[in-house]
């Protein structure tokens, strides 16, 4: 199974052509342990982790429909092997654990994949899922940016307001999700350009951390940090202090 999966991406990058567009994804895969007889778990898991970052990236250019039966449409059009749709991959964990829903265990394998948005969108349109609102514009034009994972609110507004200071117009938080949140951008200035710009100079008491992109969008971490000593107010002198 393991060399199966290894020979399929090494096909599929020996074949990609300078059409493929990559975009990063994040997949999760798990299977039980010890598994069958003749198959590894990891292996399993593996693929089931390059499927789902592959079917993330369908999601978003099919509209981010998430009802079962949008979900199954998108994993017929995909077909049997979604894997192959990614360009590379590197682990991010592997870990092993007690199953949720069952007795035993399992591996869960958690990957970030290079999915080819192109071919995943071709495979969509030959199916008539392919939203019409889903080609993404250049990244230089790119009026969003992603908050991966979902910071703290504080933190989200010390963002907006360093982004409209930056010159980005107008900063709107266009949707929160579990694991992030998405910021609409109003500005001259491209998304990628603000991204650089806030991580130069970002709003005080936070750290902004680029990551990649996430479907088109560049994507940032952001994490609370402590204020520099000459940030600290001076201590109040009053008589009490004195005695």
């Amino acid at each position: 199974m393991r060399r199966a999966l290894a020979a399929g991406l090494l096909t599929l990058l020996l074949g990609s052509g300078s059409s493929a567009e990559p975009v990063r994804s994040e997949g999760v895969g798990v299977a039980p342990l010890p598994g069958a007889p003749g198959a590894s778990p990891r292996a399993l898991a593996l693929e089931a982790a390059l499927s789902d970052a592959v079917e993330r990236v369908a999601a978003g250019l099919a509209g981010d429909a998430t009802n079962p039966a949008a979900e199954a449409a998108l994993r017929e059009a995909l077909g049997p092997n979604p894997g192959r749709f990614a360009l590379s991959y590197r682990s991010v964990s592997e870990i092993e654990r007690a199953r949720a829903e069952a007795s035993g265990r399992e591996i869960a394998v958690t990957i970030e994949a290079q999915v080819d948005r192109t071919r995943v969108g071709d495979a969509l349109r030959r199916a008539g899922l392919l939203a019409a609102q889903a080609a993404p514009p250049p990244a230089d034009t790119a009026r969003r940016i992603v908050v991966e994972p979902l910071p703290g609110w504080p933190e989200l507004t010390a963002l907006r307001r360093r982004l409209v200071e930056l010159g980005a117009g107008r900063v709107q938080l266009e949707r929160v999700e579990p694991e992030r949140a998405v910021l609409g951008i109003e500005s001259e200035r491209s998304a990628a350009s603000l991204v650089s710009a806030v991580v130069a100079s970002p709003p005080p008491g936070v750290a902004v951390r680029p990551g990649g992109d996430r479907d088109g969008a560049p994507r940032i971490r952001l994490d609370s940090v402590a204020p520099a000593p000459s940030d600290a107010p001076p201590p109040i002198d009053t008589p009490a202090a004195k005695r």
